[in-house]
């Protein structure tokens, strides 16, 4: 949600009765919190000025391109469409906006385009935070190959690769930790599609260890790895809802469209700075 946050609070924090919201002046206030974007287009439908000093906005359209949020997360192409914003503007400027849970008097609500490239995707995966997950994640399915069991592994590279036709592959190399040694190479090449529009599902996957099959009975346990993984209804008890629209992988790309909202105390925290909890990974 780092990323809703940049993108938020940037606009938000500028409501004010001295400072009515322009274009440009979102678009350098989003450029300052970011690493690095090469093109920032922000088209904002303004409501009445009375409106405007009363926490409203109409609407916010945001385009970008290149756009590095951290020094291990870029997006190729990020288009956002937030709707009606409606923001307690005298709580807002207080000095400690965090002391006002009930910052938000409506839902946030935004339409969200994202293109990823293969390197993107890569580099993420290479952040520590992508890594541990993979390897919680991984755990119990390592666990249960012929002889795995006896020692740990770690996590030493993932890699992604676009194919055609809404396929990837996905090589993951891992090192005992035990005996240095001891390696273990899983080949994943799969299609992908949308369960229920929160949660991704593996077509027709073909899985080898060390370049030799998996048995059907294992690659069953690691569709319900990847189902769990990318369930999205983990964030629904948060006040977080996240609904995938549409999935498309070509050779150099991937395309994703969701809906987000974001209800009013979820939204207050993630201006204030606030920690939202989440479902805990079993």
């Amino acid at each position: 949600m780092e990323l809703f946050t940049i993108l938020f609070s940037s606009f938000i924090t500028l409501i004010s009765p001295v400072n009515l919201v322009g274009d440009t002046v979102v678009e350098n206030a989003i450029r300052s919190r970011l690493e690095k974007v090469e093109q920032l287009e922000v088209r904002i439908d303004n409501a009445p000025s009375h409106q405007i000093t009363q926490g409203k906005l109409q609407r916010v359209r945001i385009a970008s391109r290149g756009l590095q949020l951290t020094s291990d997360l870029r997006i190729s192409t990020l288009e956002l469409d937030i709707d009606q914003i409606d923001v307690d503007l005298q709580a807002l400027l207080q000095k400690e906006p965090e002391a006002s849970p009930d910052l938000f008097r409506k839902p946030l609500q935004a339409g969200v385009r994202l293109v990823l490239t293969e390197d993107d995707i890569n580099q993420a995966l290479q952040s520590p935070k992508v890594t541990a997950r993979i390897s919680q994640s991984l755990e119990r399915f390592l666990q249960r190959l012929p002889g795995a069991g006896e020692q740990d592994y770690e996590l030493l590279s993932t890699k992604v690769q676009f194919l055609e036709e809404n396929r990837l592959a996905i090589q993951l190399q891992f090192q005992g930790t035990d005996t240095e040694d001891e390696e273990l190479k899983i080949r994943l090449e799969t299609g992908l599609e949308v369960e229920n529009r929160i949660n991704l599902k593996l077509i027709e996957p073909l899985v080898s260890i060390n370049d030799t099959q998996i048995p059907p009975l294992l690659v069953a346990g690691l569709k319900a790895i990847v189902k769990d993984f990318t369930d999205l209804g983990k964030l629904d008890d948060s006040g977080i809802l996240v609904r995938i629209l549409k999935l498309e992988i070509s050779s150099n790309q991937l395309e994703l469209a969701n809906f987000v909202r974001v209800d009013e105390s979820a939204a207050s925290k993630l201006i204030s700075g606030g920690s939202i909890p989440q479902e805990n990974d079993d």
